[in-house]
């Protein structure tokens, strides 16, 4: 599979993996509620759309990508990217490892640092922390596919 597509299925399943979580930390929330003050009923909200987007589109896009692999159980559990066929891929693919490594040495601290922000802002946007830690395997997932298709050509 085209590493562009493979790295796109990917942020947009981690995007929507994001989504889900936020709605469920809303839901934790009236949970933890209910445990505070027992005297009020046993009610909460969830907004299920967004897990029944995720099921439903991440299974069609792990349907759509192993459609053509090899049905050997390494082959399953092994991401697209680490497919290579000759040494050339395989040299791509460790100088875009290699790419993706360096960006955690700077995306951490940048990701440390928007956490210092989560006191200031925490009525408004409880689930920050989830969006802010979603960032970390957004911006190796595109430092992946940058160097890649850098290196391709």
């Amino acid at each position: 599979m085209n590493t562009v597509r493979s790295g796109s299925i990917m942020i947009v399943l981690l995007v929507l993996f994001g989504w889900v979580m936020s709605s469920f930390y809303n839901a934790s929330l009236d949970i933890a509620s209910f445990f505070k003050d027992t005297t009020q009923g046993f009610l909460f909200e969830v907004n299920i759309f967004p897990f029944i987007l995720f099921v439903v589109i991440g299974g069609f896009l792990t349907v759509l990508s192993n459609r053509k692999k090899k049905k050997d159980t390494k082959s399953f559990w092994l991401p697209d990217e680490f497919e290579e066929t000759d040494e050339r891929e395989q040299l791509i693919t460790a100088r875009a490892c290699r790419a993706a490594y360096i960006s955690m040495m700077y995306s951490f601290p940048v990701i440390t640092v928007l956490l210092l922000f989560y006191p200031f802002i925490s009525k408004t946007v409880p689930y920050y922390p989830i969006i802010v830690f979603s960032l970390l395997p957004l911006i190796q997932i595109m430092t992946y596919m940058i160097s890649w298709h850098k290196n391709y050509k």
